[in-house]
């Protein structure tokens, strides 16, 4: 069996409540450095233990990730390292490599009086499942300790174990070490529910580990999201909005929806949408029931703000991409005539819990989600298809004809409405073809069809045009110009693909006696209105090739008889 590895990213939420920034600093790294929290290195024992002492944050073990690493995907799960929630700093706990390693990061607070106070965090867990015993997995834990008690509390503590049966996991088409396979889980939610501790002093404590035999490992990337009043989204509506819609943290098995005081329940699900909204300061509540083992149930609330600001979000029905392009979400255009200010974030689904990684370059078809945030807070979040395509051109090669016939390239495939043709002699579109509907010679020509939208594609198109039968100059060897109505004329016959040009001829002493410069003349056998004594003359035809293009001629005696 192969090994499995399981790939883990952790973003962490804490619903502050009255806690504030002031009693929380540097929670989510917002100043780019460990300052507040503490680090911790050392090793996993044969036993299963984890001995680990405070240390000074060491790269790739505690490694802080900056917004120059926007854009940058983990190798395994190829989601963005930078936690895309609009921080400007996420770090990373532990590494790739297998040597015991463990690492370990904390930070200590007081829970606020308020009766609700919970930290909701984002997960993913990676850890390569080498079959060990539990105690020899890699594995990674979030727990929190009461400090005032001086205790861990036993709800909630996560301890994510290589082997578990998680739900939501992937397979990374990347391999690992020893043909090992790679499974990811994108962000999911937990939560851990602090409200029965108020006043007290607990630590956070997130810890990464390898197995105890030294040959997997597994890894974790952390963010905080600091000043956030609730973790129910879109608890804000604008003037001339319809409608409300609150979005409670993803990841979680279900949801319930209630009234502020719990006496009436509202609606299940993640997302609960209120039309019309609902007066200014409307509380509302949300349980959320985790994943078995992941948590515990815990209770979110949120009040409806009405803002006396318009908000419009517009978004266009469809947009049109081109094959090995993608379409641009981000473009202007797509979201024209919506309020000017507003912040934008693109998604995968309607709830908004899968963010769109590259919502520039979208190569899949299909249906988007684009989210409006206005500062106020107003928010919407409005589909958009995405069509990816390109014109279609099937181009047959014509049948071969024979020259002087004439190919028209127009007619070598089927048109379509809204395409634009043009035809080119080279593939690089940099010789257009003069005239293609009269195609005499032998040659490749490419075919381009462009869209509407500016998606283009090329095709060849091979003509094969044979050359004409060979042409002939035929002509008397002798005549007898007597007036008799019987060869009386000397005439030089030209058939076949070719020009006359001239034909010339010349007495025994190379004298010029007669020039014809079209077909239909001919020689009577007088010279300046004389009579040219019987005699060998010497004839020299010159024509031109209509096919090849080139100059020939033909000479030959003839013999004037009287």
């Amino acid at each position: 069996m192969k090994p499995i590895i399981y790939l883990f990213v952790l973003f962490l939420l804490i619903s502050f409540g009255a806690l504030g920034q002031t009693s929380t600093p540097n929670i989510g790294f917002e100043d780019g450095s460990f300052n507040h929290w503490e680090c911790f290195v050392g090793f996993i024992d044969s036993a299963g233990n984890i001995n680990v002492t405070s240390s000074a944050n060491i790269y790739d073990r505690h490694t802080m990730i900056g917004a120059e690493s926007a854009g940058i995907t983990d190798p395994y799960g190829k989601f963005p390292v930078l936690c895309p929630n609009g921080s400007k700093h996420s770090i990373r706990l532990g590494n790739s490599d297998t040597a015991k390693q463990a690492e370990r990061v904390t930070y200590t607070f007081t829970v606020p009086s308020e009766s609700a106070f919970s930290i909701i965090f984002n997960y993913a867990v990676v850890l390569q499942n080498p079959n060990h015993q539990p105690y020899q997995q890699p594995k990674f834990t979030a727990r929190v300790y009461d400090i005032s008690d001086s205790k861990y509390i036993d709800c909630p503590s996560f301890n994510f174990v290589a082997g578990t049966n998680l739900p939501g996991f992937k397979l990374s088409n990347v391999v690992g070490a020893r043909g090992a396979s790679i499974y990811y889980k994108d962000w999911s939610t937990a939560t851990v529910d602090l409200h029965l501790f108020a006043g007290k002093t607990m630590r956070i404590e997130f810890t990464t580990n390898d197995c105890t035999k030294g040959a997997h490992f597994g890894y974790a990337y952390l963010d905080v999201i600091e000043n956030t009043d609730t973790p129910i989204a879109g608890n804000a509506y604008c003037a001339g909005q319809k409608s409300v819609t609150l979005y409670a943290p993803n990841g979680f098995a279900s949801y319930q929806w209630f009234n502020g005081d719990l006496s009436q329940q509202v609606g299940v699900g993640q997302s609960i949408t209120l039309s019309p909204p609902p007066p200014d300061l409307s509380k509302f509540a949300v349980k959320i029931f985790p994943y078995p083992d992941l948590g515990c149930v815990d209770t979110l609330y949120t009040i409806v703000n009405r803002i006396d600001e318009g908000f419009r979000l517009n978004v266009m029905d469809t947009v049109h991409g081109c094959t090995g392009e993608g379409a641009d979400l981000t473009a202007p255009a797509v979201t024209a005539g919506s309020s000017a200010g507003m912040t934008l974030t693109y998604f995968n689904d309607v709830l908004g819990t899968s963010h769109l990684y590259n919502p520039n370059k979208i190569t899949t078809p299909g249906t988007y989600y684009i989210q409006g945030v206005n500062k106020e807070g107003c928010m919407n979040i409005l589909p958009v298809q995405v069509v990816i395509g390109l014109p279609p051109l099937d181009v047959s090669d014509p049948e071969p004809i024979t020259f002087p016939a004439a190919i028209d390239l127009s007619k070598t495939f089927t048109h379509h409405p809204g395409v634009t043709y043009s035809y080119y002699n080279d593939a690089s579109t940099s010789s257009p073809v003069q005239n293609y509907t009269n195609i005499q010679y032998s040659n490749k020509f490419y075919i381009k069809a462009e869209d509407l939208y500016g998606c283009d594609t090329m095709a060849q198109v091979n003509v094969v045009v044979n050359p004409p039968a060979p042409y002939t100059v035929t002509a008397p060897t002798a005549f007898t110009p007597n007036s008799d109505g019987i060869n009386d004329h000397f005439i030089v016959t030209l058939a076949g693909i070719a020009s006359f040009q001239s034909v010339r001829i010349f007495n025994r002493y190379g004298q010029l006696v007669f020039t014809a410069k079209s077909p239909g003349e001919f020689w009577d056998g007088n010279f300046n209105g004389q009579k040219l004594p019987a005699g060998t003359y010497y004839w020299v035809f010159e024509g031109m090739d209509d096919y090849y293009k080139r100059k020939f001629s033909k000479a030959a005696y003839i013999t004037l008889l009287r």
